[in-house]
């Protein structure tokens, strides 16, 4: 016997979807954004020594912790057992297990892209006077951005998907949206196939954009 789909259940969720789905593309974009730029400082504080010693370990061991942990992590830990009180709300705590998810990231591709600027490259650059933070500017970073693109649009593909997981701790985004409408309406296939075309109209886009950026001439120049 053939399932009898019936979406039609769920025309009363589509304003409840609209906004889960707004709720998880703000969740991933301000994630992503911020998690970037505190990876780009950290990517170059790992190349100052000491600093490194202490914290490439501590990036190890943060981009071994699943997302889900990091996102109990701080729901429960940093309020409930420092300032005896409840975040200010599940979405914060979400974005900021996402945003350091990104971060750590981002650091470990910057470190790496930075040792792989040549080396005859920035002394070409110095035996010519130019100074250190016109190195960084025009040849260094540059680089880097050439080098890391197409790996943090992959990372930001990640993120889109990996927000779904921000519905357990209680954040109203398009999957918790679901969650309520199969409880209510016990209609579990046809949310999950509304939630799955969802992810795929999110993703799809950025996954050519990838493509895109890996046969672009722009990346394949070095400095």
């Amino acid at each position: 016997m053939g399932y009898d789909w019936d979406f039609t259940v769920f025309q009363e969720y589509w304003a409840a979807l609209l906004r889960g789905l707004w709720v998880t593309i703000h969740l991933s974009f301000l994630s992503s954004v911020i998690g970037t730029i505190i990876g780009f400082a950290l990517g170059i504080f790992y190349r100052l020594k000491p600093l490194d010693r202490l914290l490439l370990p501590v990036n190890d061991v943060l981009r071994a912790i699943p997302m889900l942990v990091l996102m109990f992590f701080f729901y429960y830990f940093p309020y409930l057992q420092i300032l005896g009180r409840r975040p200010p709300s599940a979405y914060f705590s979400a974005l900021a297990a996402l945003t350091l998810a990104q971060a750590v990231f981002t650091a470990d591709l910057v470190r790496a892209a930075v040792d792989g600027v040549p080396t005859k490259t920035i002394l070409g650059a110095r035996s010519l006077g130019l100074r250190e933070p016109t190195i960084w500017r025009y040849i260094i970073l540059p680089d880097v951005t050439r080098q890391i693109l197409p790996s943090l649009v992959a990372f930001f593909i990640g993120n889109i998907k990996l927000s779904s997981l921000a519905s357990v701790i209680g954040v109203e985004d398009v999957v918790f949206v679901a969650k309520v409408a199969v409880g209510q309406r016990f209609r579990s296939l046809e949310a999950w196939v509304i939630v799955a075309l969802v992810y795929v109209a999110l993703v799809i886009p950025l996954s050519y954009l990838a493509r895109k950026l890996e046969g672009s001439e722009w990346l394949r120049r070095r400095s």
